[in-house]
């Protein structure tokens, strides 16, 4: 119920309660002006609009500071996000009021980034992990999309509060810029065997084993720092992927997600993880560093992969790489699809798709359709007066 007073000063007060309990008030020197309002405030309180008028007057900057705090995420999510927060996020929207922010100036803003030129980023890139020196000409499709995606995320939560902070997601479904696939680079396998032969010659035979456990079953360079003697069927010839390390530490994969999962290993690649693991404890990591201490990917890439990578001679590719030569090398060999899906643990078969190409079928409907009309192209043109 709402109630309408004149106040000392002349002007009229309308006062409205609404269903979480608190009082919501609107002054004007004009009556109807504020039986209006209060009509209005019954109203949409008894469609179930409990938003308070004054929440969104909240600001992006302050609504982030609670909700990154109440998150619970994962650290290397949550690192990911802040750091896209405070460089691309935080300079625009910080002083906005929640309410102020449309669609308009959301994609408004997408289009900023589309044009946004970085004057210097060393380092290591959040959004793609990748390492990057020097001029950057344009943020990535990748690092736009992942930007949008902490914009949305939080007004996802605001929308969800009680009452609501505000009532629209302008950040959903915006017209944004395509993720071209990347073309796919591996190693030929007479590549693979001078860099493992290098490996093993500069840095010893259970680096070697790493390689080979990366480029034959594709898991990724946490998923072999994080893996465990006690995930090993030393029996059958199978690993559980369930620890991978990170720079925050130790973490599991979700059992909901596909990364969680049972591979096989080649027997060579078993015993040398055996021979790892012979004088230490069986349920310890199977790969340490030379001090006996987690594996650590910057340390792996600057003192064994890459000074073997120059000792081989081969072409210069990041270790991101074992992983894409292991899918490349099933898929050209006739695995399905899905099977090299299931051995990597791609979250979506359109990862996996990106090696479609490299199947021995590939392109066989289509060469076997040129074979058929190359022959009546001949007959054809044989007495034909082109020349």
């Amino acid at each position: 119920m709402s109630y309408i007073r004149r106040l000392p000063s002349g002007k009229w007060q309308a006062t409205v309660r609404g269903p979480d309990g608190r009082k919501h008030t609107k002054t004007d020197p004009l009556k109807s002006v504020v039986r209006t309002w209060a009509a209005g405030q019954e109203s949409k309180f008894a469609q179930g609009d409990v938003r308070d008028p004054r929440a969104g007057d909240v600001r992006v900057g302050d609504w982030h500071a609670r909700y990154a705090r109440a998150s619970g995420v994962e650290a290397i999510t949550a690192a990911k996000n802040r750091s896209l927060w405070v460089t691309h996020c935080e300079p625009k929207w910080a002083g906005w009021r929640m309410s102020s922010v449309t669609r308009m100036e959301a994609q408004g803003w997408v289009a900023e980034l589309r044009e946004t030129r970085l004057a210097r980023w060393r380092g290591r890139d959040v959004t793609t992990s990748e390492s990057v020196t020097g001029d950057v000409p344009f943020l990535s499709a990748e690092t736009i999309h992942a930007a949008v995606h902490v914009m949305s995320s939080l007004f996802r939560a605001a929308m969800k509060e009680h009452p609501p902070v505000v009532l629209a997601n302008p950040f959903a479904e915006l017209d944004l810029p395509a993720i071209e696939p990347r073309p796919v680079d591996f190693y030929e396998p007479a590549e693979a065997a001078a860099l493992y032969d290098a490996i093993e010659r500069l840095a010893g035979p259970g680096w070697r084993t790493f390689a080979e456990l990366g480029m034959d079953v594709g898991l990724r360079l946490g998923e072999l720092a994080g893996l465990h003697g006690h995930r090993v069927d030393w029996l059958r010839g199978r690993l559980a992927v369930v620890d991978v390390m990170t720079r925050q530490g130790l973490r599991q994969h979700p059992k909901s997600k596909r990364s969680h999962r049972v591979v096989p290993v080649p027997a060579a690649t078993l015993e040398g993880m055996s021979r790892l693991l012979a004088g230490r404890e069986r349920d310890g990591l199977v790969f340490t560093d030379s001090a006996g201490g987690p594996v650590s990917d910057r340390n792996f890439a600057n003192r064994v992969w890459f000074p073997a990578v120059a000792a081989a001679g081969v072409r210069r590719f990041p270790p991101r790489i074992m992983r894409h030569t292991a899918a490349s090398w099933l898929v050209q060999d006739g695995v399905p699809l899905y099977d090299v899906q299931a051995l990597l643990g791609h979250e979506s078969f359109a990862t996996t798709q990106r090696y479609a190409h490299l199947a021995p079928d590939a392109h066989s409907r289509v060469l076997e359709s040129w074979a058929r009309r190359g022959g009546a192209s001949v007959a054809h043109g044989a007495g034909s007066d082109l020349r």
